[in-house]
C-alpha cells in the first residue's frame, strides 16, 4: 500500500474508533476528556506525516497511487465495438427518418478513444431502399451527402458500392 493510502486509512481508523468510544461512554466529565484525547491523537497522526514530505520534496513521485495499472486490451476492443456498433444504429435510423434503409453497411476507423475517428464508411447500394423520392435522383450523392453529414465525415470518406 502506497504512503498516502495507509495515511488515509490510519487517520479513517483513528475516527472511527474514536465515534465507537463515544457512543459506548456515557455523557459527563469523562466523555469530554475522552474526547479531548482523541483530537489530540487525530492531529497527531494528521501531522506526523507531513515533515517527512516536507523534507523529500513535494513531487509527483510520492502522489503515485500505483505505476503498474495493467491495460485491459479485451475491453477496450469491447468498448471500441459498442461504440462503432451505435454509431451504425443511429447512422441507420436517421437515414430510415428520410425513407433511406439501409443494407450491408460497415464503418471502419479508430473508435477506441473519446472522439471516433472514421477513415471509411462502406455501403452496397444494391440492398438500399430508397421511398418517398423521386425516381430521377442520384442515389450515389444522396445517400454519400446523408451519411456524410450524419457522421460528420468528408464525402471522400464514404465509398459506395454495387454487388
Amino acid at each position: 500500500m502506497s504512503g498516502i493510502g495507509a495515511w488515509i486509512l490510519s487517520i479513517l481508523g483513528i475516527v472511527v474508533i474514536g465515534v465507537v468510544i463515544d457512543l459506548i461512554l456515557p455523557s459527563g466529565k469523562m466523555n469530554r476528556y475522552v474526547k479531548s484525547v482523541f483530537a489530540a491523537v487525530t492531529v497527531l497522526v494528521i501531522v506526523l506525516p507531513l515533515p517527512a514530505l516536507v523534507k523529500n520534496g513535494c513531487s509527483s513521485q510520492n502522489f503515485i497511487w500505483n505505476e503498474d495499472i495493467p491495460l485491459q486490451e479485451n475491453y477496450l476492443e469491447y468498448t471500441a465495438t459498442i461504440r462503432k456498433n451505435s454509431l451504425m444504429k443511429g447512422l441507420r435510423a436517421a437515414l430510415e427518418s428520410e425513407g433511406i434503409t439501409l443494407g450491408e453497411a460497415d464503418l471502419k476507423g479508430d473508435f477506441s478513444g473519446s472522439v471516433p475517428v472514421i477513415e471509411e464508411v462502406s455501403i452496397n447500394l444494391s440492398q438500399v431502399v430508397i421511398v418517398g423520392q423521386s425516381e430521377h435522383i442520384n442515389k450515389y450523392a444522396l445517400i454519400r451527402n446523408k451519411v456524410s453529414a450524419f457522421l460528420a465525415v468528408d464525402e471522400e470518406v464514404v465509398r459506395i458500392y454495387e454487388q
